[in-house]
């Protein structure tokens, strides 16, 4: 199933949020039918009015998408209407993928191998081979939980990229949902029980400690025991939990503490069906277990630059760089001066340069 927990499908002009609505109200009508799947989802069904399906799902479907539950919604359906989950894929796939012909400005069949993702194709991966090596051993279960690692700049939230882009484009296998924490747009200090509430309201688990003075450390072991006796478990749904910018300014020992003792709790098969994926924690003292898989990345820089552009992207379009044209690129994209361009420079920078020099408006190479 293609992923329902985008944030877009809770606009109601989206036309896959559209879709699902027309859908719900074909399939799933009548009060006690709808009410039924209302509360699958957590959604109260006297809030709704049941008589009128189609009403009540336009109204329904974003609130369940804000409350993190539509993927939980569709799948309560399906459980009682197989043929319901595969005809809205095949239409959701419809939606998601382009038409015959319009496939954009670059197109490439293993989303694992993508050298640009996202809407529009506009972010560039660099290298990452050993990220998508290991989302590939977590898709498979070989590995439950990725540790990405790096000196600063080195790309480590990009990971989170990736993730995205395989999960919409139906390649994480089974039903999933997703949560992800990052410290990217936190100010100030963030205590290992701020991350925890975090995490928690995103996975719609009910957790509140009481007031007190204690200690983070006892905060996160008295919020880690509740986590994990409310943790949805038996229900199909794979769990992809992401802890993003651990080593940012301001991240304080007892998250680091939590992230340490998640990756225990998964391991141990404490919180079953889940994937985890932790950036910025540093391995050095961690106890690395069977179930682990750790990626150490370098900082982006001139040899991953070049490597994308002639080994990756150049065969792609039919091209052959030789050294005064990949020189010339590298200059472009890195800039002449001895200072570095922050990632998100070097990315659009790579864009700019592919889109220009070697794709055609028909999305062919030159």
């Amino acid at each position: 199933m293609l992923a329902l927990d985008d944030p877009a499908l809770g606009d109601l002009s989206d036309e896959r949020a559209q879709l699902i609505i027309r859908m719900l109200s074909e399939h799933v009508y009548g009060e006690r039918s709808v009410a039924d799947a209302l509360q699958t989802a957590g959604l109260v069904p006297g809030d709704y009015p049941l008589s009128t399906a189609r009403l009540t799902w336009t109204t329904a479907v974003p609130d369940a998408v804000q409350r993190g539950m539509l993927g939980i919604l569709i799948q309560g359906v399906i459980a009682s209407n197989a043929a319901f989950g595969t005809e809205l894929e095949r239409r959701l796939c419809r939606l998601v993928a382009p038409p015959a012909g319009r496939a954009g400005w670059y197109h490439n069949d293993d989303p694992y191998s993508c050298a640009f993702v996202g809407l529009r194709s506009a972010r560039a991966l660099m290298d990452r081979q050993e990220l998508r090596n290991g989302l590939r051993d977590l898709v498979r279960g070989e590995y439950y939980v990725l540790v990405v690692y790096g000196a600063p700049r080195s790309g480590k939230s990009h990971t989170w990229v990736l993730v995205d882009h395989l999960r919409n484009t139906a390649k994480l296998a089974g039903t999933n949902r997703f949560a992800r924490v990052t410290t990217h747009a936190w100010s100030g200090q963030v205590t290992g029980e701020d991350l925890a509430h975090s995490l928690a309201a995103k996975l719609g688990l009910d957790i509140a400690l009481a007031p007190s003075t204690e200690l983070d450390d006892t905060r996160v072991r008295k919020f880690l025991d509740q986590f994990v006796g409310r943790y949805p478990h038996g229900d199909g749904i794979t769990r992809w939990i992401v802890l993003d910018g651990l080593d940012r300014p301001g991240v304080q020992d007892g998250a680091r503490d939590l992230a340490k003792r998640l990756i225990r709790l998964v391991e141990e098969r404490e919180l079953q069906q889940t994937r985890l994926i932790v950036t910025g924690l540093d391995p050095l003292g961690l106890q690395i277990g069977y179930a682990v898989r750790k990626e150490e990345i370098p900082v982006i820089g001139r040899a991953l630059v070049s490597s994308l552009l002639k080994d990756v992207v150049a065969p792609h379009f039919g091209r052959t760089v030789t050294d005064a044209e990949l020189e010339e690129c590298l200059r472009e994209v890195l800039g002449p001066g001895p200072e570095e361009r922050d990632l998100g420079e070097i990315e659009q920078a790579v864009v700019q340069l592919v889109r220009t020099r070697w794709v055609q408006e028909d999305g062919h190479g030159q």
